[in-house]
This record gives structure tokens, sequence and C-alpha cells, in this order.
């Protein structure tokens, strides 16, 4: 049965630094054993001080992406850009095929391109580094919200209350990460019991915060950290519209 990619793109800071990730999820049920190989291009822009890849540079970057992809036929994985770097990630076959690589990435003149390969027969790289996880996936959600509420007439800059809503399987432990969340700085609002849900015990936590994506991320990030030693999970996340010069909610 052909591979059908299943793409998510998402933000997640890297040595401090902001990047975007796509990933094809799809691949977390592909059979690793015949592509044991992780393969990565790196594509940097040869301008001075660049901080960010050109569209005309982008669009050179996708092309030997797919060039590789033709000629090696390997699972691509996906790619993680950061300043003014797009790295490529594919699961080939052998280590035989990086001369190939390389020889397609040296027709590359206007980027600088690199590549290189090792053994993962476990595909590390695309589990722990690409997959994205709970806080991860999350980033994603924050970005849709925060774009309905500027529809909607918001001024991302105005701090207001954020309020997130983590649920747990027993009372006790939504307890313990109560007490977690107060002592990183979360004011802790009522229990909330949802006998329906797997996950029942519930509970807000609340911090003040603009509605700046790099915030809010930071902020679910902490919480569903906190959430994930006592099994518990982030299930959403509320937050008046604030417009400029409005009172703080």
């Amino acid at each position: 049965m052909p591979h059908t990619p299943q793409w998510f793109e998402y933000d997640w800071p890297i040595d401090g630094r902001p990047a975007r990730f796509v990933v094809d999820l799809a691949l977390s049920g592909a059979p690793r054993a015949g592509r044991p190989v992780l393969l990565y291009a790196s594509c940097e822009s040869k301008r001075a001080k660049a901080d960010a890849l050109s569209g005309f540079e982008s669009t050179r970057a996708e092309a030997v992406c797919k060039k590789l992809c033709k000629k090696l036929a390997p699972y691509y994985a996906g790619f993680i850009e950061t300043g003014a770097q797009r790295q490529y990630y594919f699961y080939v076959k052998e280590r035989a095929m990086l001369e190939e690589a390389e020889r397609l990435a040296n027709k590359e003149h206007l980027l600088l391109c690199r590549v290189g390969c090792t053994e993962e027969p476990s595909w590390a790289t695309f589990h722990k580094l690409l997959y994205p996880d709970a806080a991860k996936l999350q980033t994603e959600e924050n970005r849709k919200r925060i774009e309905l509420m500027l529809e909607h007439g918001d001024s991302p800059a105005v701090a207001r209350r954020i309020s997130l809503f983590l649920f747990f399987p027993t009372e006790a432990t939504m307890l313990l990460f109560s007490e977690q969340a107060r002592l990183s700085g979360y004011a802790v609002g009522d229990p909330v019991f949802t006998p329906d849900q797997p996950l029942a015990y519930g509970v807000s936590v609340v911090r003040i915060a603009t509605l700046r994506k790099p915030e809010i991320d930071a902020l679910t990030t902490r919480a569903i950290r906190i959430a994930e030693r006592y099994n518990g999970e982030l299930r959403y996340w509320e937050a008046p519209v604030a417009r400029r010069g409005g009172p703080l909610m």
C-alpha cells in the first residue's frame, strides 16, 4: 500500500532559538526495517548575516529535497528550519546512498548544501526530535486559538487572565499537580469533575499573560510538563478577548 504523508507543522525552540518543524506524522506507522539509515541534508543561505531564507532560497531548498526524494526513494521524515538554515531528514536503505546525495547537493550553487548520514535503525531522530509530543502538538492548537481571537478584534499585546484546564485520573493526582503548579507560579482555581471522561478530575490554573504565541506556548508547555508527572493532560485554555486600552480581565 503506498505511503500517504500526513504533514504537520509546529514551532519549537532549539537552543533558545525559534525553529519551525515540519514532520510526516504518518511515518510513525511505517516499517523501519527497510530504511535503517538516517540521511540529512542541510541547505543554508550564503547571504551574509541572513536571519531567514528568502522566498527564492526556500524554493531552491525544496528543489534539492525533491531531487533527493526522486533519486533515493527514501522515507522523507520532514525538516527543521532555524534562521537561514533548513535541514531535511530522510530514512534510506543503505549508507552507500550518501555518495549520490552528495553529488546532487553539490549541484546547488545558490545555497550552501551539506549532507551526512548515520545508522539509525530505531529512527530515534524521527521519534525523539521531529515527532511532536503533547506539548508540541499544543503549540499548533495555540496558534489556531490565537488566530480566532485576533479575528474577533483581540490585541495580542494586552495582558489578561489565561486559564488552563487540566485533567487527571484521580483526585489525589489532581491535588498533587495543583500544588506543583502553584509552586511554579500559577494561581490554582476550583476543581472540575467530569465523571463521563477517563480523566475525570480537573482543575484550572491561571496566569496573567499577553496573547503573543511564544508566551502562550511557554505557559501551556510548562503546565503540560507538570501534568505529565501525574498522568494528566491539558484539555483546553480560555482567555477573554482584550482590546488595546481595555481593562485587565
